[in-house]
Order: structure tokens, then sequence, then C-alpha cells
């Protein structure tokens, strides 16, 4: 055999080889995924938040496993800052302030006596003060009527469980099993075994027409705790055994082929939802270890943790969670379908701790990804074209779509900048926000075009690309900063943020603005629709800004009620188009100051109002003349509605 065959089979067997590997992705561990998860979501969850509180008790079983002391040590220390109060607990249930079941799980388990006091208080405060269903059941304390929803159980059952258990009290296991197997009969779908999330919100004995993932969830991690941890002298364990064993295999038949389910179990077409599918598959977890399920829905949980791997970023980042919802609008199936999904969401993180804590615990050490590790992940796949928000630096949202980058400014930088609407230009249709950030973070310049495009749009305390001020006597009052946010929509296909300005001094009128920001794929101009809250209903003109750089073209369209502008603004990186877009019906005319160009639209305070801005860059390809922006902008004028549709975040 001469060297050449030597050769060339080498590379048959490389390529061969390369291409098994490919084929079989690595084996992962699932204490790793658990730790890196949580890590994460310390970073994006509020501890303070019931969310927190959820990944800290995963986090405390996991503790418990041989070699985490260090871990069990941290989770002790972050539940004592409950009782010092440097955490204040945010929440409608009382068990909060003691940072949770998790607390009441370790302190059951005897690792520590520090946590006895906070978990005791809370349980008798709760007892005493919790609000009350017409049934006696606790409920949420700004809950009307007979409004109840199964949320409230994964704060409640696990919690007096384990400080039942703790202090003997029966009393304290009975309100966790009572609590637990009424909401599971007042809100069982007698169709599918599975659960309706709430009572009450759509007047008085409605109930929702959901099975919402997550609201199942939460039903799954109460009974999976009582069923695991309820004493078998308790004269209601068989009932609870019962009720689980039923709910559990009824989960199991939605089931998709990734193990997964959806945002509305029942229909396919809906997204899969991550927060629901972790908190199910930890309790099928549980209903397995106990022996309370046939041996072949081992199947059923393994398929679960490798399909998940491809929600879960090698950084621990977690996609396709539901943003908050309760009953939402009328509670329907499609209202529910239609709820958006948020990466990193701080729902997000418990669920993955929890499920792949419980298969540590069940000595299944390593798994297989079902398809690849963050697939859907924006760390493990940077060329994605996609939207994304991304919050960073402590002051900065910032969003983006296939064509354009934007951000305003937060609190932390409000000496430097104003309420403008920044502009990151890109020539790439992939995500590089975070790219962006991670290199000014190394100390590389992102005012510096390597290829992809750059920061050269410098507006300072001006209105850039379309922010807002209130116009009075030829003079614009605009807010500071914005002084919080709320991640409303994180998907591929579009964007939804809000942006809660409360920093503005107008004369004569004290002022709030609560903006809603929205951006899908395939477009240069994103959607704001405005609320401007006030305690007194009035009329106000509203001036939205372009800043400029002294040598702008101006169109005023008054046909259609567009301002927009095309400008040279960098003798290196060219040239910029900006627009605003306002409804006709509001428009007011045009104006200018110090250095910015106005539409003015009459607006009511409180009542919301919508407008649409963007730009579009020489140097990408979809822009190389004035011609093109104004044609662009003229075009998308006789397209967009001037529709307030921001109640599906409600």
């Amino acid at each position: 055999m001469n060297k050449a065959h030597i050769i060339l089979i080498l590379l048959i067997f490389s390529f061969f080889t390369q291409k098994t590997e490919a084929q079989n992705p690595k084996e992962l561990s699932t204490s790793d995924i658990t730790n890196s998860v949580f890590e994460k979501g310390l970073k994006f969850t509020e501890l303070d938040f019931y969310a927190g509180t959820l990944m800290l008790h995963g986090m405390s079983e996991f503790s418990l496993l041989k070699g985490n002391d260090s871990l069990q040590n941290q989770v002790i220390g972050l539940y004592k800052k409950f009782s010092t109060g440097e955490i204040k607990a945010k929440g409608s249930l009382y068990s909060y302030e003691a940072g949770g079941s998790g607390a009441a799980f370790l302190a059951w388990k005897g690792v520590t006596n520090q946590l006895d006091a906070q978990v005791t208080t809370a349980a008798e405060k709760m007892l005493k003060l919790q609000k009350r269903s017409p049934e006696g059941l606790m409920t949420a304390n700004f809950a009307k009527d007979d409004q109840i929803f199964i949320d409230v159980a994964f704060a409640i059952t696990p919690f007096y469980l384990y400080t039942g258990l703790k202090s003997g009290n029966q009393e304290y296991l009975n309100v966790a099993v009572n609590q637990t197997l009424e909401l599971f009969k007042i809100l069982k779908d007698k169709k599918t075994g599975l659960l309706h999330q709430a009572r009450g919100f759509n007047g008085v004995g409605s109930i929702s027409e959901d099975n919402w993932s997550r609201g199942n969830g939460w039903g799954a991690f109460a009974i999976a705790c009582l069923v695991r941890d309820l004493p078998e002298s308790h004269p209601k364990r068989n009932e609870v055994v019962a009720v689980a064993q039923q709910f559990f295999t009824s989960a199991v038949r939605l089931q998709n082929k990734e193990g997964l389910w959806h945002q509305e179990m029942t229909d396919k077409s809906s997204y899969v939802e991550t927060s629901g599918s972790g908190l199910i598959l930890y309790g099928l977890g549980i209903m397995l270890e106990k022996n309370l399920l046939d041996a072949k829905y081992l199947d059923n949980f393994k398929l679960g943790l490798r399909g998940f791997t491809s929600y879960i970023g090698s950084d621990g980042s977690v996609s396709h969670t539901c943003f908050s919802c309760l009953a939402p609008n009328k509670g329907t199936k499609s209202d529910y379908k239609l709820r958006p999904w948020v990466y990193n969401d701080h729902h997000a993180f418990g669920p993955v701790v929890l499920v792949f804590a419980q298969a540590a615990k069940m000595s299944i050490d390593k798994i297989t990804p079902l398809r690849q590790l963050g697939l859907y992940s924006i760390a493990d796949k940077p060329n994605m074209v996609r939207c994304q928000l991304v919050y960073a630096r402590g002051s900065d949202v910032a969003w983006e779509n296939d064509r354009m980058s934007y951000r305003v400014y937060g609190p932390t930088v409000r000496q430097k900048v104003g309420n403008g609407i920044d502009v990151w230009a890109k020539k790439v249709n992939y995500s590089i926000m975070d790219k962006w950030f991670k290199l000014n973070s190394e100390g590389k310049d992102y005012h510096q075009d390597r290829g992809e495009g750059c920061d050269f749009y410098n507006m300072g305390k001006l209105r850039g690309c379309g922010a807002i001020a209130v116009w009075i006597d030829g003079k614009p009052y605009p807010s500071e900063t914005f002084d919080s946010y709320k991640f409303l929509k994180n998907q591929m296909d579009g964007i939804g943020v809000q942006i809660n300005y409360q920093s503005w001094n107008v004369p004569g009128i004290k002022l709030e603005e609560k903006k809603i920001i929205e951006m899908n794929l395939g477009t240069n101009i994103f959607k704001v629709t405005s609320t401007l809250k006030s305690d007194t209903d009035r009329e106000l003109v509203v001036a939205i800004g372009i800043t400029t750089y002294g040598k702008p073209e101006v169109i005023q369209n008054t046909q259609n009620s567009s301002l927009a502008v095309w400008e040279n603004i960098h003798a290196e990186h060219g040239c910029l188009g900006t627009a605003v877009l306002v409804n006709p019906a509001n428009f007011a005319g045009y104006a200018k100051y110090n250095g910015d160009e106005y539409i003015l639209v009459k607006v009511k305070t409180n009542v919301p109002f919508v407008y649409y801005a963007g730009c579009g860059w020489d140097k990408s390809k979809y822009f190389k003349t004035n011609s093109d922006w104004f044609k662009y902008v003229n075009k998308e004028a006789k397209k967009v509605k001037f529709i307030d549709n921001t109640s599906i975040y409600k």
C-alpha cells in the first residue's frame, strides 16, 4: 500500500468519524446543567420575587447531594438575607417572606437551624392574615370575590408541608393537603384530566378555558412535593396519590416528540413552553422515584431531559419561557396561546434547576441531547437571524431585528444622556448586540466598524430616533432616562418591551410615560404605544423627535403625517435615514428645537397613542440613496396601523 492510499484511508476515516460525532452529540452532566442554569438565573431572576424562590427551592434539593456542601452554605446564606431584611420579599403570599418553600425544606431536613425562626414566623402570619376564598382556601391578597388560581399552590402546599413536618404541626399538614386537593378539584378539566389556571377573573364562578403549561406546572410541583413527602399515616394520603397518578398520566399523553409540552398543552401549534415543561417533568421524576407510576414512564422522563437541552444554552441561558400570565383577556385557549415567550425570563430558571436536580437525585448523571445543546440559544447560535431584547451594562435596554438595532438608557447614566432612542447601524442580518456589548466590556470600542457595523450615532440629551417630549409654548419638555423596564416578548420573530419613564419635569402637570415598543423581522421601523399617565385627564401636544447633525435633508409630508430625514452624519460611516410616522387623526404640525426635528401630535393623558419610528443606513443592502429611504418611508406610511394591540401583554 503506497503513501497516497494511506492518506486517502485516513481522510475517509476522519470524515466518517466527524460525521458520527456530529450525529451523536456529546453526553452532558445533569449536575453541570443545574449549576450553569443556577448561575445564569442569579443574574436574571430577582430573589425577592416568587420565581427566585422557586429557583432557590430547586437548589435546596440539589444541595443535599454528596459534594454540594459549599453550594448548600451559599443557599442557606441567601435564605438568611430574607430574615435580616437584606432581601425584602415582594408578592402577595406571606411564605415569600421566609424565602419560600425551599427554606422550609432545608429546615425540615435538619441541615441547619438558622432558618427555623423565619419559616415559623411566616407560617403563623400566613395562617392568620392570608386572604381566603369563599371555600376558605388561601389565595393572593389582591384577589377579589371568588378569585383563585393554581399558581398559589406552589407557594402554599410545599411550604406548609415542610413547616408541618419540621414542627410536627398537624394543622399545617392539613392546610397543605386540603389546599391542593381543593384546587385540583375546582380547576380540573374533566375532558383532559389537566388543570385550568384560574377562577373568577372573568366574572364570579368563571373558569379559564386553558390547559396552560406553567399553570399545570405549578400544580405538578405542589402535588409532587406532597406525594413524595406526606407521611404514609396521613388519612388523605391515598387520595393525594390517586390525584397525582391521574394528573401525570394525563399530562404524559400530551408530551411532544421532544418530551416537552406546549404553551397551550392541547394545541401543538402553540410554542414549546419550557417553564411548565420543567415543572411537569420534575413531578414526573418524583412519581417515578417513589414508584407511583409504571416504570415505562421513565422513557418519557429521559426524553424530556434530552429534548430540554435544545432550549438551554451552554452559558446556562433558557429560551421559550412564557411571560407573566394570569387569566389573560377572556382566558380562552387562544388568549393563552398568544401570550409571548421571553428569552431568559425570570420564570425560566427555577423549573430547569428543579428537573435536572431531580434527574441527578435519580442517579441520571449523564444525558445525550436529543438534538443539540443550545439549539435555540443566542449564546450558541450567535449568527442566527432573529429579533432580540437585551439588558446590558446595568443601564441599557436594547432591541434589534435582522436590519437595525436600537437602545434606550436607564437611571445609572442619567447625567450623560436623556430619554433619546439610540441607533446601532448594522450591515448583517444576524444578531450583533451580545457580541458588541461583550466587545465593549473587554475594552474594544463598539464605535469602530469591524465589518458588521457600529455605533456612530451620538444624540446625548436629545431625542435620537423617535423619543418624545411634551410641547409647551414652543419648547420641548422631555423626561429623563427610563426608570424601569419589563420584557414582554423576546421571540425570534418579534420583541416587545415596556419602558417606564417616571422622572419628568413638565410645567403645571405631573406625568409618567409607559412606552411599549414592538418590532418584528423584515422592517426598519418599530412600533411605539405610549401612554402619558397623570392624575388629571387633559389634552397635550407631544413632540416626537429626530436628532440631526447640521446638514439634514428633511421631508415633512403632511399627506401621510410623516417626518423623514437623510443626513451624512459621519465622514467614515456614511449616511443615515431616520423617520417618524404618526396617526393623521392626531397630527398637529412640525417644529424644530436645538438640533432636533419634531413632528407634533395631539394626545390625551391616560389614553394610549401609537406612532412608528426607525432608521436606515446607506451601508446596508436596503438603502443607498436618500431617494431609497424616502420611498421606503412613504411605502411604510401606507401599511402601518395606529391601533393599540398591547392588551395581549395584560
